[in-house]
């Protein structure tokens, strides 16, 4: 009977509306010079018609004008004009005609209630979500209305107030399935996913109807949040023996909870026997064998998929980029992005993403650079994933540049962006950006953060603050074995040994399982400071009492270990006896230790197994290895075996780092370089190191006089003129007497300027530290926290 009247309300609104064209056509005049007429309120009934017409025709302007014309309370009509608003995606005009019903005098119940709350939900609204919420509650809508419930439920969980939304259930005297699903759903998109296995056990208990299709969804996605492999089998088994196996999403459900979990051979069986695959079934099985690492098997299904007629996504697109960037050549990468550029599917913010961190872990830095260049829109993460990119290749300068480039932007960096950008500002080795780098760490929130503050511990600790780095490890709430080897490690480099094997005892003492990284940061300090037996006992240990099997690193520091004790046969024994083969680190420190002990005929040895490797590994950098060599050559008047190590430099186009040091003064760094000239207080600078060079009895090397190299090489090369004694003897003449020097050098510190150092600290009064490559030198009273071995 309704739709009559609606066409014959519609029929008569037409025929008055061209009757009166009409008129006011043949009239125009009369019409014009008389009063408008009254306005005449529609009777209720056609009210309510011209409402229901235009709200179900979708004219949501006109249904909302006729309601405002009538004025009507009626919940009922308000109702229409809202869901049909929600209905349309416009939930802010949604909440916009609800509060127009509260000021008509309506009175909403159990139907308006869902639908305001789902708006509330989509738009964020938690202060509105929280009113209707009052206003349910006054009315007694919540009570009486599981509906009702289960909306206030699923509003509080989608906006994150997980404890709202427990208390919602909690209080409702009547649950549903749909109420226990809302529940189980909303701990997981919470990322709660121990809790929503334990809702979705107690939800088997309570009710005595079986599980859904989007209660089995939701705990399948719990599952993969906490890798509970066995939960899902439980879950997969539940399925089996209910008959759902054969629904479709159920079905990739539980191919994706065994993707995640690990169990790639379950996955496949699955996937094998599944009636109906869609493409969001080929998309999850690609997308699981590039999460397990199995990138072939990720192409294979890739080009299944495509015989078998399906259409690619978006998607598809993306988990392929994750396979790519598993393989070694990026050869796979660049069909892929071809690809994507025939389908046009950019822009597309999280492919271009994709394709960034894809290029970057194949090693294609420059190609990653392209993609970032081209996007139109950027967010965190793309930022995030360029930045990890120049760190993993470790371009440290350029990922810098880029963060305080993002600092300029409309975004603020988070959890990730900290913990990737930190550790490149230990290249700088400035404690005046690192003090600046944790002031806005704590500003951003994350001063709370165990990993992020580890990363701040080992800046401060390559910055040559030790002391602060102790500060914030004796402040960190929640230390992790991380946090134990970090400190540990910035002991060693600082040379503090002895205090190093004191953190490791308390580590212990307070119930932590050290790791591999532990004893590489515990025999680190054994190398650098002596303590040879101690090693011997932290190496054996590390077999017998943790069971941990020694990787390359530990022994390199037993290497380094034996090199300082100075038994060369001895460490040349233990490198022949080691069960994998030795690397650039091991025959590394064996070099070191030859050049120490002038050994030649071991330096040779070992300087040639360098040099086989690198036969073998075209890409590793060994200028340090030619410059080590070179320089013991030099030391012993060997000039032509100096010039073919130069020539060989020259043929491998390797050139050597030119010498810099940074001295930082009242917050300001000045660097110099070896002959440096251009400060200011050059003169001054350069008449007090020569007045030291007295004072300490240093002289000019006379073997450097038959080296030839040309007269301005010589200049440069002489002690007292080296960056490293620049910046010290700036550092004397403009600080206050008694305050101790810090000096970073972005190269190894030479014999000449070690002992000069030494005795520089004695006359002049002064703690001198100088961090090279490898340590911290902490020169004091004539002596040396190194033992003069480094």
């Amino acid at each position: 009977m309704a739709t009559p009247l609606v066409l014959a309300s519609r029929g008569a609104h037409a025929a008055a509306a061209t009757t009166t064209s009409t008129c006011a056509s043949q009239h125009l005049a009369a019409a014009t010079s008389k009063e408008p007429p009254p306005r005449v309120r529609p009777k209720r009934g056609a009210t309510k018609s011209l409402v229901l017409s235009h709200a179900a025709a979708g004219r949501m302007d006109a249904a909302l004008e006729a309601l405002a014309a009538a004025g009507s309370r009626d919940a009922f009509l308000h109702n229409v004009v809202i869901r049909g608003l929600a209905d349309a995606g416009l939930p802010g005009a949604a909440l916009a005609a609800y509060r127009a019903m509260l000021a008509a005098g309506a009175r909403p119940d159990r139907f308006t209630f869902p639908v305001v709350l789902k708006c509330c939900a989509r738009l964020g609204a938690l202060e509105d979500g929280r009113a209707a919420h009052s206003a349910a509650i006054r009315l007694g809508v919540v009570a009486a209305d599981v509906y009702t419930g289960n909306s206030l439920l699923a509003f509080y969980a989608r906006l994150g107030m997980v404890g709202d939304a427990e208390r919602v259930f909690d209080g409702m005297p009547a649950r549903d399935i749909v109420t226990w699903n809302s529940m189980v759903d909303g701990y997981v998109s919470n990322g709660l996913g121990a809790l929503a296995l334990g809702c979705f056990r107690e939800m088997h208990e309570a009710l005595e109807v079986q599980h859904d299709c989007v209660g089995i969804i939701a705990a399948l996605a719990a599952c993969c949040l906490e890798s509970a492999l066995m939960q899902g089998r439980e879950v997969h088994a539940y399925v089996i023996r209910h008959g759902m196996e054969h629904d479709v999403k159920v079905g990739t459900s539980i191919l994706d909870m065994y993707c995640k979990c690990g169990d790639i051979a379950s996955a496949e069986g699955v996937f094998a026997t599944m009636p109906l695959r869609t493409v969001v079934t080929w998309n999850c099985m690609i997308g699981g064998y590039a999460l397990n690492e199995r990138p072939e098997e990720a192409f294979d299904c890739f080009v299944q998929m495509k015989e078998e007629g399906h259409q690619v996504e978006v998607v598809t697109a993306i988990n392929l980029l994750a396979a790519c960037a598993q393989t070694e050549s990026s050869l796979y990468g660049r069909s892929v992005h071809s690809y994507i550029t025939r389908r046009q599917f950019l822009p597309h913010v999280v492919l271009e993403t994709a394709l960034l961190e894809m290029y970057s872990k194949v090693g294609k830095v420059k190609s990653s650079e392209k993609v970032f260049g081209q996007m139109t829109t950027k967010t965190l993460v793309s930022w995030n994933n360029m930045i990890a990119a120049y760190m993993y290749k470790e371009m440290y300068i350029e990922a810098i540049t880029l963060f305080l480039e993002l600092l300029n932007q409309p975004l603020y960096p988070d959890y990730f962006t900290m913990s990737a950008v930190v550790p490149a500002f230990v290249l700088l080795g400035l404690l005046r950006q690192c003090r600046q780098m944790h002031g806005y760490i704590v500003r951003l929130g994350y001063g709370e953060s165990t990993l992020i503050m580890n990363a701040v511990m080992h800046m401060y600790a390559r910055c040559g603050d030790v002391l602060s780095s102790r500060e914030i490890f004796d402040k960190m709430a929640g230390k992790d074995v991380i946090s134990w080897n970090t400190m540990i490690m910035g002991y060693a480099i600082h040379g503090q040994g002895r205090t190093a094997l004191e953190m490791f005892s308390e580590m212990r003492c307070n119930g932590l399982q050290p790791n591999e990284s532990t004893f590489v940061s515990v025999l680190t300090a054994c190398s650098v400071s002596g303590l040879t037996d101690e090693g011997w006992t932290q190496f054996n240990s590390m077999q017998r009492d943790y069971g941990m099997i020694p990787q390359i690193e530990h022994y390199g520091c037993m290497t380094d270990l034996l090199g300082r004790a100075g038994d060369l046969r001895e460490a040349m024994q233990f490198i022949e006896k080691m069960p994998i083969d030795p690397t650039f680190r091991v025959w590394g420190s064996l070099l070191t230790a030859s050049r120490n002990r002038n050994d030649m005929d071991i330096a040779e040895y070992a300087a040639e197994r360098i040099f086989q490797l690198e036969h073998d590994q075209l890409e590793h950098d060994n200028t340090g290895c030619y410059v080590l060599i070179s320089s013991m050559y030099a030391d012993a008047g060997r000039w032509n075996d100096v010039e073919r190590i130069r020539s060989l430099m020259e043929e491998k186009g390797l050139r050597r780092t030119e010498p810099t040091s940074i001295v930082e003064l009242h917050g300001i760094s000045c660097s110099f370089v070896n002959g440096d000239t251009t400060h200011p207080q050059s003169k001054m600078i350069q008449e007090v190191s020569n007045f030291l060079s007295g004072k300490i009895g240093e002289m000019v090397d006379p073997t450097n006089q038959s080296d030839p190299t040309s007269l301005e090489s010589r200049r440069t090369t002489e002690p007292n003129k080296h960056s490293v004694r620049l910046a010290v003897v700036f550092g004397l003449i403009s600080s206050e007497a008694r305050t101790p020097i810090l000096v970073k050098k972005n190269v190894r510190i030479c014999n000449d300027c070690h002992h000069a150092l030494k005795l520089i600290s004695k006359y002049s009064g002064r703690r001198i530290v100088v961090g090279d490559t490898n340590i911290y030198h902490q020169f004091s009273d004539g002596s040396c926290c190194c033992g003069d071995y480094w």
